[in-house]
């Protein structure tokens, strides 16, 4: 480290704190507003000024080249309404967050449950399982209504980089719940899923994001890096997995369904073996996003730069 680095050091920290806190700030505040709000009334507004604001940003730019790569025939028109609708859907989500308890409680009646029969019989065999779904809708709910369905749920996760903001969402997750369950991505993270697994204990993963030393498979036609870590996983420990698609029907209501397990590729080489249950996990992802585009985080820079 050099000398103007090393004398500097200490400032940028006060002032990386001083940015963690005014954020911080900012999001106890909103979600604040939000929590006093009945909860059709904070996923409305939340919706709406994410939607009027979030195609104005550069960001945008972003999500219209991945529809672009995703469906090039379609027209830049229908991509703008696509990309006005993950603003909402965005908006809606960070609004519900103060009421993840209430909307995943059966009897609110915002989620509409298919395929949980599935859960339950691997439960009552004493079998762990793993449950994969994609940034879609409302994806917070799904660990909380597992737990609100008899299940336990560790999820697989990255904290936010800001700690103050990482707690603040922490408190609302776990309000529903106590302290689920939770572990980092990566080498740590899964030795724990390992472990969690061998005491059967369930995993949530989200599976829809790129991986950078991930293998290229096919995602709407073209290379997507994907974590093969899941599908190993799976075969090495005779565990099921279960893609479950959450859907938005509209406002604060809810489809979630779980679909029939993964099919165990009947290969004897581990590595074509997990090749081929995530190119399989990826035509899943791409027939949810196909069904409802506006659900899905186009944000996500999911395919290599061309």
């Amino acid at each position: 480290m050099t000398g103007w680095a090393h004398k500097h050091r200490p400032w940028r920290k006060a002032l990386r704190s001083l940015r963690h806190a005014v954020e911080g700030l900012a999001q106890f505040l909103l979600l604040g507003i939000f929590w006093l709000l009945p909860v059709d009334w904070a996923s409305n507004l939340g919706g709406w000024l994410t939607r009027q604001i979030g195609s104005r940003l550069a960001v945008s730019r972003r999500a219209m080249e991945h529809l672009a790569i995703a469906f090039p025939e379609m027209p830049e028109a229908e991509r703008r309404r696509i990309v006005a609708g993950m603003w909402e859907n965005l908006g809606r989500m960070i609004a519900e967050y103060p009421h993840l308890g209430a909307i995943a409680d059966p009897a609110s009646g915002r989620i509409e449950v298919a395929g949980a029969e599935r859960l339950a019989a691997v439960r009552n065999r004493g079998k762990a399982f793993i449950v994969i779904s994609a940034h879609m809708a409302n994806f917070e709910l799904m660990p909380i209504a597992a737990y609100k369905h008899g299940h336990n749920m560790t999820v697989v996760s990255r904290p936010v980089n800001n700690p103050i903001i990482q707690r603040i969402l922490l408190f609302f997750r776990q309000r529903p719940t106590g302290d689920w369950g939770k572990i980092p991505k990566g080498v740590s993270g899964a030795r724990q899923a390992v472990k969690l697994l061998q005491q059967g204990q369930n995993l949530g993963v989200l599976v829809d994001q790129r991986v950078s030393q991930g293998v290229p498979l096919p995602l709407f036609g073209r290379p997507a890096r994907t974590n093969l870590g899941i599908a190993r996983l799976a075969l090495d420990h005779d565990v099921e997995v279960f893609p479950a698609h959450l859907e938005r029907l509209g406002g604060a209501r809810f489809r979630l369904t779980v679909e029939e397990p993964l099919a165990r590729p009947a290969l004897e080489d581990r590595q074509e073996a997990a090749k081929a249950m995530m190119t399989e996990v990826n035509r899943i992802l791409e027939r949810w996003i196909r069904r409802r585009p506006e659900d899905w985080l186009w944000l996500h820079r999911r395919w290599d730069r061309p």
